[in-house]
């Protein structure tokens, strides 16, 4: 059993212990106690699953929702304005964990790999919803968004979209909070993750908010990104995106050129971005402000 295989399984490991005993779960666990990062990840996987749940029973659930849903399974022709606002306000006040939408998209493309299901709730046990129901069940993720760490590499374009996407999710955390940059940058270097050497003029005596690793691109190549979190002013926050440039495959301009290249995101929302490069590295620099506010960093 190879680790991708370990984690689609222990997902679905069930907080009472029951599965302990089925012989995949045991080899799984076995397979966690032994390899150090897969221990971390089923930590992180228990404490977000204690989480969801949690998040579940803070719930209000809507007085006729349950008769909603058993006419709508009914086979007869049903209105069904009622039922779908009050299905969709009982989901708006769902917060999922921080990275469950990667977990899901992970989850889906591991399942062809694994040859035998795991007992309990699984993601097996998916494919038996009807489309409509996992339409909403995946809508849910997308659209409330979980704070995930993944960055795109194919474009600038994509890498501004995936950022942004990734700082507005109502769930965005970070791995460190810090307000002293370079305690930010030695826990950068601690974790063999990009670190800058130069950084615009107008971050260096900013306080830090915090730093989190980043994905890049396609997860087999194992690309490891940065995000550092600069505080400009009560209102406005700084957020530096780092990666090699090599995971990026596209040239960009060096830092004396960034200013010029200070633009307003194009699908908005307040978001300003730019871009720069050093011999090894690209960079992003993402707020929420005017370009010309942004041009003025430099």
């Amino acid at each position: 059993m190879d680790k991708e295989k370990a984690k689609f399984i222990l997902q679905s490991f069930r907080p009472d212990g029951a599965d302990a005993g089925d012989p995949d779960f045991a080899e799984a666990l076995e397979l966690a106690a032994a390899d150090r990062d897969l221990g971390n990840w089923l930590a992180r996987e228990r404490a977000q699953d204690a989480a969801f749940a949690a998040a579940l029973n803070n719930v209000s659930i809507p007085e006729h929702l349950r008769s909603a849903i058993f006419e709508v399974l009914d086979p007869k022709e049903v209105e069904s304005v009622v039922f779908d606002a009050d299905f969709i306000g009982a989901l708006a006040a769902v917060q999922p964990p921080d990275g469950l939408r990667d977990q899901i998209l992970n989850a889906m493309e591991i399942e062809q790999k694994v040859v035998r299901p795991a007992k309990g709730w699984g993601w097996r046990k998916l494919s038996s919803i009807s489309a409509a129901a996992a339409a909403v069940m995946i809508g849910l993720f997308v659209t409330f968004g979980t704070g995930g760490n993944a960055i795109a590499s194919a474009a600038v374009s994509d890498v501004h979209e995936s950022a942004i996407a990734m700082l507005s999710a109502p769930l965005f955390s970070l791995d460190l909070k810090e307000k002293r940059q370079a305690e930010i940058f030695d826990w950068l270097q601690s974790k063999e993750l990009p670190s800058p050497e130069q950084i615009p003029s107008g971050l260096r005596n900013l306080d830090g908010v915090g730093c989190k690793y980043l994905t890049v691109g396609d997860e087999d190549k194992d690309a490891k990104g940065s995000l550092i979190c600069f505080r400009k002013n009560e209102d406005t926050i700084v957020h530096l995106v780092m990666m090699k440039k090599e995971d990026l495959g596209e040239e960009l301009q060096d830092i004396q050129q960034a200013e010029d290249l200070c633009q307003a995101y194009v699908e908005n929302d307040g978001w300003s971005v730019t871009q720069w490069s050093d011999s090894e590295h690209a960079f992003f620099l993402f707020a929420k402000m005017n370009p010309v506010e942004m041009a003025a960093l430099f």
